[in-house]
This record gives C-alpha cells, structure tokens and sequence, in this order.
C-alpha cells in the first residue's frame, strides 16, 4: 500500500483516539469509542484484520444519553458504562472477527486467533484463541510447527 493510502485508512482511526506504531496494517475493523477518553494504543508492525476492538463496555447507556423514551424510565447519569484503554504491542496478529474487550493489553509478538474474545490481558509471545480467549501455546512452538508443515507439504502455502 502505498503511503497516501495507508494515512488516509489510518487517519479514520487517529481521529477516534487511536495511536497506531509504523507499519500497521488494519483491515475492515472497528474501533468503537464512546468519548474522547476512550483510547486505543497499538504497536508497530501489526495485522489486525475484521475486528472489533471496544474501548467501552457497550452499555445502553452509551446510545440512550439524549433519549428521553419516559420521564422515569432513564435518568441521565443514573448508570455508568465502563470505559478503559485498549493496549496492543509491536508484532501482533488479531485475526478475523476477534472482539477486544475494553482495559485489555495484548503484548508484542503474539496472535489472537479469529473469531477470540478476549476478555483478559494476553501476555507476550504466545497464542490465544477461544471464547474467551485463552493461551494455546507459545509462538515460538506455532512457528515450529508451521514451518514442520511448510516441509511436508510445501506446495500447499
């Protein structure tokens, strides 16, 4: 991609308080943000690919703050919703409809596989998957692995 297209397809996201490190590519995510004190920090060299990554825990609350649908039914300020960084380190991986939940750090070097809800901080150099997500293996192992495949079947990859 060249460089106008990556900061025209990054731009959307800086706009909703995101800080995004060099060579991040995102495709077709999300990035729901309920206030200016919702943020999202994600590292350099980076695939996040059809997720949706929530700065706020996607309470009624968030969508009916102007709405009056009763006068006793809603009292503005009567409920809290829960909102809290999304932190993700350099050379990670967040497969295809993963959901990050809001207060969660994903450390360098590590992949959530597609469809993951991670619910908790994932720690660095490892694999999660699973609803909720949990820790596979190490990414070493996964590269091991994935390179013993490329040999036996190299015309596959």
């Amino acid at each position: 991609m060249d460089r106008l297209g990556y900061a025209l397809s990054i731009q959307k996201y800086t706009r909703q308080g995101a800080q995004i490190g060099e060579n991040t590519l995102i495709i077709d995510t999300k990035l729901s943000s309920s206030s200016k004190g919702d943020r999202f920090y994600i590292g350099k060299d980076c695939t996040i690919t059809g997720a949706t990554l929530l700065g706020h825990d996607a309470s009624p609350t968030l969508f009916l703050k102007e709405l009056v649908v009763h006068k006793d039914s809603y009292r503005k300020g009567s409920r809290r919703s829960y909102r809290k960084a999304i932190t993700i380190g350099d050379n990670v991986f967040i497969g295809w409809g993963s959901i990050i939940l809001p207060g969660v750090t994903i450390g360098s070097n590590t992949i959530i596989g597609a469809g993951s809800v991670v619910t908790k901080d994932i720690p660095d150099g490892v694999v999660a998957a699973g609803n909720p997500a949990k820790v596979v293996k190490s990414t070493d192992d996964y590269v091991t692995a994935y390179r013993e495949t490329l040999k036996k079947e190299p015309g596959n990859f």
